[in-house]
């Protein structure tokens, strides 16, 4: 009876162990691919946005998902300098001061990198 018990015991864990094994690990989103803003008139040219390279600098989507952008790309509105130079939509974090991936965001309105956003027309 004590070798049953035993048996039993060992067979449990072990189909708990195969399921843990066998379970996919937590589900990671999928980075969706870069797209183009519509170029406003004053705009030096297209503005190209990459998730991509933004996902290297924050470790979740909710650091800029919900609290600063909407989930759908024309729903927060309009990405403008003005907006950026107040503080807004990616003036949040390209304000010169914010740290990520150790290293200072550079500031939206710093002339020395238009062409890190924008691409000549």
């Amino acid at each position: 009876m004590r070798v049953s018990r035993l048996v039993t015991a060992a067979l449990i864990v072990g189909f708990g162990l195969g399921a843990l094994a066998a379970s996919p690990g937590e589900a990671q989103p999928k980075i969706p691919p870069d797209f183009a803003y519509d170029v406003g008139k004053d705009s030096p040219g297209t503005v190209n946005f990459s998730h991509e390279k933004h996902k290297d600098k924050t470790e979740k989507c909710t650091a800029c998902h919900t609290k600063i952008f909407k989930m759908k790309k024309g729903q927060t509105g309009t990405p403008t300098m003005d907006k950026m130079k107040a503080g807004e939509q990616c003036g949040a974090c390209h304000d010169g001061k914010m740290k990520m991936g150790g290293a200072v965001v550079f500031k939206a309105d710093d002339k020395a990198n238009c062409e890190k956003c924008h691409t000549k027309k």
